[in-house]
């Protein structure tokens, strides 16, 4: 994988959250609620010391969308309580952007301030203006959402990839900086190999991550598509979609080995217990001697790459 230019790297060296100005970071989860004596339709943070930090206002009609922004959606009726509540007490937290010709903008962070801005008819609004490339806007975005939970589990692995092809880090690397255990980056990535109306599903709320990754367990694409059908149609519980896989995965394998002996409860829990952990399908085949065979199945170096790094 062909690496970042060295001067990018080592902005980024010096941790993602640095291109991310204190006073337009999230606060909390419910950053956009008013405090109890809310400021005025004017009110913006004071002056920083970093000029880059500077807040300035500007007109809404200046300002563009992210083309980086890893959100597909956003609910309708937060959007509408925002823009109340902004119409009520103003922009408690600016937005940031970067200059995209003369006296023209791109958002980076805040899109949800500026729709909700834009539909309370506000005319301008408060903002930062920074200077970052197409990576560094990106990165903004992500972790901006991230910090807030904003983003479902199919738009993270996406801004995931993106970081990861466009960074040329490793899983490891782009964990560290996003604050993440690198399962949780491997688990996530692996998401985006279903098909797409499975991705779908998750982001609409119609089955889980977990569900995904029940259904990852299926190497077969036909028995993985009925499962999902099942899961969908009978809204079945995690639990119950694992076992149905499971069941699946080794009624495949007694048609392929019928004299194969029966499973121990207690293997399938380890099994289950290492797949979680390494965010891959893993194998354990005990032998009557008491030893056995652990076997794990990658599609990709980075995968590898993660397990030494948990292991060490």
């Amino acid at each position: 994988m062909e690496r970042s230019k060295p001067a990018e790297k080592s902005r980024l060296g010096r941790g993602l959250s640095s291109l991310i100005p204190p006073s337009a970071r999230p606060i909390t989860a419910t950053a956009e609620e008013p405090p109890k004596t809310a400021p005025t339709a004017e009110a913006v943070p004071a002056a920083p010391e970093n000029p880059q930090d500077a807040v300035q206002r500007l007109a809404v009609t200046s300002i563009r969308a992210n083309t980086f922004q890893p959100r597909d959606s956003f609910d309708d009726a937060a959007l509408e309580d925002l823009s109340n509540s902004i119409s009520a007490h103003g922009i408690l937290q600016p937005i940031m952007v970067r200059a995209s010709g003369k006296g023209k903008y791109e958002l980076v962070a805040g899109e949800r301030r500026f729709r909700a801005a834009k539909r309370a008819g506000l005319e301008t609004v408060p903002a930062i203006v920074r200077e970052l490339t197409d990576e560094e806007s990106l990165t903004v975005a992500l972790i901006e959402n991230i910090q807030r939970e904003d983003l479902n589990a199919i738009e993270a692995a996406k801004g995931y990839r993106q970081l990861l092809d466009q960074f040329g880090l490793t899983q490891t690397e782009l964990a560290r900086q996003l604050g993440k255990a690198q399962p949780t980056i491997a688990n996530a990535l692996r998401l985006l190999k279903l098909d797409l109306e499975m991705q779908q599903s998750i982001s609409h709320g119609q089955m889980s991550e977990e569900h995904g990754k029940a259904l990852l367990s299926l190497q077969n694409e036909d028995q993985r598509f009925k499962l999902w059908e099942k899961v969908i149609a009978n809204q079945l519980s995690v639990a119950e979609t694992r076992r149905l896989a499971m069941k699946i995965s080794q009624d495949a394998d007694a048609e392929e080995a019928p004299v194969a002996p029966a499973r121990d409860v207690h293997w399938i829990a380890l099994e289950d217990r290492l797949r979680t952990a390494f965010g891959m399908k893993v194998g354990l085949r005990p032998s009557p001697k008491g030893g056995g065979t652990l076997t794990i199945e990658f599609s990709d170096p980075e995968e590898v790459e993660g397990i030494l790094d948990r292991i060490r």
